[in-house]
């Protein structure tokens, strides 16, 4: 796992960082849409989480920063709202992902009000994934420290519920996800008539398998 995470991690951060650089820099001619704004705020938010999410899960594994951690023992107050905080960024990301499938199923299935219809929602589509994906993890927030929690005898519990929150995240986001991108898949597969078919098509590839990336982690949290 550590030789696994130190190549994951810069080559995913480098990938996201890469996809943005170049919408950005080509989005009025390019990348002007709902689906690029939207995938946009969910590399961020994915940046964010996996550089979070090292620091908290990954980076105690290296001997380097045994003694920076064990220091952080002693003092950790404020290791709660990082904990907390890598929990709501995969939430995030995983409602985050239901709503750009929603995106496609909206541009497959009404293209003449597609552009209309997130120009006025998208915003409070964000803002809900927002609300959404701090239920899960609400109750993080009610202890003083993490690490503390490792000698107590609620801990065993803490732990199994998070987990199975993020099972229940990760497994109702991907199913709803599923089932959006088989409605665009039929849709495709239908007509010819949609309008911009190949590039709607390529869209859908490109957000379906990047939803496929997560199952093994949905996979993952379900057996946990």
């Amino acid at each position: 796992p550590i030789l696994l995470y130190a190549v994951y991690v810069p080559l995913f951060l480098a990938l996201y960082l890469l996809v943005l650089i170049v919408i950005c820099k080509h989005r009025k001619p390019l990348f002007n849409s709902s689906f690029y704004s939207i995938f946009s705020v969910l590399s961020v938010v994915n940046i964010a989480a996996c550089l979070l999410s090292s620091f908290v899960f990954r980076l105690h594994l290296y001997p380097l920063f045994h003694e920076f951690y064990a220091s952080l023992w002693e003092s950790s107050g404020w290791l709660t709202a990082s904990y907390a905080g890598a929990y709501f960024l995969n939430c995030l990301s995983e409602f985050l992902h239901v709503l750009l499938a929603f995106n496609r199923f909206t541009a497959v299935y009404f293209p003449v009000r597609h552009d209309q219809i997130w120009r006025r929602t998208m915003l409070l589509g964000i803002a809900v994934c927002l609300v959404l994906s701090l239920a899960p993890v609400v109750h993080l927030f009610k202890y003083n420290t993490y690490f503390a929690m490792i000698f107590a005898e609620t801990y065993t519990i803490f732990f199994q519920s998070i987990w199975l929150n993020m099972a229940i995240v990760t497994v109702v986001c991907n199913s709803a996800s599923i089932l959006l991108y088989g409605a665009c898949l039929i849709r495709l597969c239908a007509t010819s008539q949609t309008r911009n078919h190949t590039a709607e098509r390529n869209l859908f590839l490109i957000s379906f398998l990047t939803m496929i990336a997560s199952l093994p982690y949905m996979y993952a949290m379900s057996k946990f």
